[in-house]
C-alpha cells in the first residue's frame, strides 16, 4: 500500500523569512521613533508565524489524508470526499465531505522527493471516485472544517 508523509518545509522556511524581515523592520522603524511603521511590521510578522506554526505535514494513504501542525491534527477519509476544488492560481485542493473541509497545500509547496508520485496518488485515488476537481478561485483562503482529530 502507497504511504507518503509530506513535509511543508519550503513553506515553513518561507514563514521564518518572512518573520526575521518584519522583525528587522520593526526594530529599525522603534528605533528611528516610527511608531506605527514599527506597529506594522509587528502585525505583518503575524503571518510568519501563522506560516511557521500551521506549515506541519500531511500523510496520504490509501485510507485517507492527515494534516499534522503546531494547531492540531486533521483527517478526511477518501471515501468521504465528494467534491473536490482547486485553486487556479496557486493549486491548493480544497477537499469536500458532508459538512467536512480538508485542505490540502498545493504540491509546490510539498518538500519530498516522491512528492510527484504522492500527487499522482491523489489524482488517482480522485479518479478513481470518479471527483474531477473543479477550478476556484478562492481555495487558497478556505479552511479545515469538521475535520479536526480530537483524541
Amino acid at each position: 500500500m502507497n504511504t507518503y508523509h509530506i513535509e511543508m518545509r519550503s513553506y515553513r522556511l518561507l514563514g521564518r523569512v518572512w518573520l526575521i524581515l518584519c522583525t528587522l523592520g520593526m526594530i529599525a522603524a522603534f528605533l528611528d521613533q516610527l511608531y506605527l511603521p514599527g506597529t506594522g511590521f509587528a502585525l505583518a510578522s503575524l503571518f510568519g508565524v501563522y506560516a511557521v506554526l500551521s506549515s506541519g505535514s500531511f500523510d496520504i494513504d490509501g485510507q485517507g489524508l492527515t494534516h499534522q501542525s503546531s494547531f492540531g491534527k486533521w483527517h478526511i477519509l477518501w471515501d468521504e470526499i465528494t467534491r473536490v476544488e482547486i485553486g487556479e492560481v496557486e493549486g491548493t485542493l480544497v477537499l469536500h465531505g458532508s459538512n467536512k473541509r480538508f485542505i490540502l497545500s498545493s504540491p509546490g509547496w510539498w518538500s519530498a522527493a516522491e512528492k510527484e508520485a504522492a500527487f499522482a496518488f491523489v489524482v488517482k485515488q480522485l479518479e478513481t471516485r470518479n471527483i474531477p476537481p473543479q477550478p476556484s478561485r478562492t481555495a487558497g483562503y478556505k479552511m479545515m472544517k469538521n475535520t479536526r482529530v480530537t483524541h
